[in-house]
């Protein structure tokens, strides 16, 4: 694989401070319906297994954030609040504020896109499973202006293995 196998933008990730004031002005200025707000369940701890798991910079995290999604025409917009704990949402926060935080294209090939990436030099900085999916980001910021993030929809294709984590 030589490169990304896929040229269509399917997401755009943005951290914001409040969700519900930003969904609300999107759905003014565009004259939408509101989105549901998901919300993570504080009650639930996160399990991690190779059907779900949030893993960030070499460790599993609960990876919680508020989100709400905006279809808008092919691509989704995905407005986050991050919360006060690690996730890259988080980080990106405390680095920048509000913003566009990453761009999404769906692939096939989840792991190889992974090996792609790090060949090309992005190292893979945050990786989830959620059942019948999966997506990742790489620290493409300093070459790219922005964090690219990959995703697989569908049972998976080449066999995914969970990431490998920092014993402490």
């Amino acid at each position: 694989m030589e490169h990304i196998e896929n040229q269509n933008l399917m997401k755009i990730g943005i951290v914001v401070d409040n969700i519900e004031e930003a969904a609300r002005q999107f759905t003014e200025l565009f004259g939408m319906e509101m989105p549901v707000i998901r919300t993570p369940d504080f009650s639930k701890e996160p399990q991690h297994t190779e059907s779900g798991y949030t893993w960030y910079r070499g460790q599993f995290i609960p990876g919680r954030v508020k989100l709400a999604n905006l279809q808008m025409g092919p691509v989704t917009v995905e407005l986050l609040e991050a919360y006060d704990e690690p996730s890259s949402w988080n980080e990106f926060k405390q680095q920048a504020g509000q913003g566009v935080h990453f761009i999404t294209f769906t692939v096939p090939g989840f792991e190889q896109h992974i090996n792609l990436m790090e060949s090309k030099g992005f190292p893979l900085t945050h990786k989830g499973e959620y059942g019948k999916g999966r997506y990742s980001y790489f620290d493409t910021i300093a070459k790219l202006g922005v964090t690219l993030g990959l995703q697989e929809l569908g049972e998976p294709k080449d066999n995914p293995v969970m990431p490998k984590v920092e014993v402490q």
